[in-house]
């Protein structure tokens, strides 16, 4: 090994590794990230990672797994909620989401796609169902939205309250 003195008088031990052979090993590194980094298409994916924020209570995890109309509907519902309590505390979004009819018991062991399709050929407002299987053989299907490219899990939308105001 042959060593460099750097600024300050410090030296430094060059690797013995060509430069060529550390830029192969990360060219080679980069792309097997890449292959197994986020998949945001993957419907299945997503339903998993909708299913572990529920079964750990994380509202703020839940929120950005949301189709876009469930999270316009959670932003105005949060803004009236705001409106109610005289300004004092910003409620947010993520606060006005009331999960219900979950099991707390419900153990996931595996999820599949429904249906034939590929889901990474989906366009844009295409649907795409999960089931979701439990430990005690119980299943649950969640329906989800492909929007802006990426897949977005579809939940029942409750009326927002109208508001009332006095003179």
């Amino acid at each position: 090994m042959s060593s460099t003195t750097c600024p300050g008088g410090h030296s430094r031990q060059r690797s013995p590794i060509p430069a060529v052979l550390r830029t192969a090993a990360l060219i080679c590194w980069a792309a097997l990230a890449g292959a197994c980094g986020d998949r945001s298409g993957d419907p299945v994916r997503t339903a998993q990672a909708f299913t572990a924020a529920i079964q750990r209570g994380d509202m703020n995890a839940v929120y950005p797994l949301l189709e876009r109309a469930a999270t316009e509907r959670l932003t105005a519902a949060a803004a009236q909620a705001s409106d109610q309590v005289g300004g004092r505390r910003r409620i947010e979004p993520a606060e006005m989401l009331q999960i219900v009819d979950v099991d707390p018991n419900f153990e996931l062991a595996g999820a599949e796609l429904v249906g034939d399709a590929d889901p990474s050929e989906a366009k844009d407002g295409e649907l795409a169902q999960v089931r979701l299987l439990g430990s005690q053989q119980e299943s649950h299907t969640l329906t989800l939205v492909r929007e802006d490219g990426a897949w977005r899990v579809r939940i029942p939308l409750p009326p927002l309250t109208p508001t009332t105001t006095t003179p």
